[in-house]
């Protein structure tokens, strides 16, 4: 699974000189520059799309969304690079095959969302000074699409009020594993014990426990 993720980032993707908040993303591309947004910053709407963040920031305001996508499968987000200030940094629904490897999000409110998602990678990434969760997978009631089946691994979480809190359905546990947690002011795992397979993780300092399920 790790070196599928390898390869998908490694894909090779077009400089995007005049990308500017608030883009629709229907290709591969990658940032030249840093974005400041007051507003959502990226849209993602096709499948398949990886953006290359080499060495950037994408910096919003507290209620936007750096990263969006919805409806797509095989996405990418690469660093190095930065995501910081906005509500959520990469939020994707009804997604499949999500892949975010190598980010440093800053001051977000939740650093990545699933919603409805299935088999998404966020492995290596590093998160500091998070308001919500570093991580959240939920699956809501009545969903016509399954999420689950995530691999959350070799993350470092640091200042954040959440850790990682994945749901399971049936059939599609998700792994949480060799994750580093400090600072966290109430829970670094919240998933289900007889479906998530969380091993390897460290814990710091840690408000009330440090895995729940």
């Amino acid at each position: 699974m790790r070196l599928a993720l390898s390869l998908l980032l490694a894909a090779t993707a077009v400089p995007a000189a005049a990308l500017d908040c608030g883009a629709v993303v229907d290709h591969d591309v990658v940032l030249t520059r840093d974005l400041d947004c007051d507003g959502d910053a990226l849209r993602v709407v096709r499948s398949g799309v990886r953006i290359d963040l080499a060495g950037h920031t994408i910096r919003t305001g507290p209620d936007a969304t750096a990263i969006a996508l919805e409806d797509v499968h095989g996405v990418g987000v690469a660093g190095p690079g930065r995501i910081e200030g906005a509500m959520t940094g990469v939020e994707a629904t009804r997604a499949h095959g999500l892949v975010v490897q190598g980010v440093d999000f800053v001051a977000v409110g939740e650093g990545v969302r699933l919603t409805n998602a299935s088999h998404a990678g966020i492995a290596g990434n590093r998160f500091d000074g998070v308001a919500g969760h570093a991580v959240v997978a939920l699956t809501l009631p009545g969903a016509l699409s399954r999420g689950g089946g995530h691999r959350i691994v070799a993350n470092q979480v640091h200042d954040a009020e959440y850790g990682v809190l994945v749901d399971a359905p049936v059939g599609r546990a998700s792994s949480i594993a060799d994750n580093t947690f400090d600072a966290i002011g109430t829970f670094g795992v919240i998933a289900p014990a007889n479906s998530d397979a969380v091993h390897g993780n460290r814990f710091g300092t840690v408000g009330v426990a440090g895995v729940v399920d």
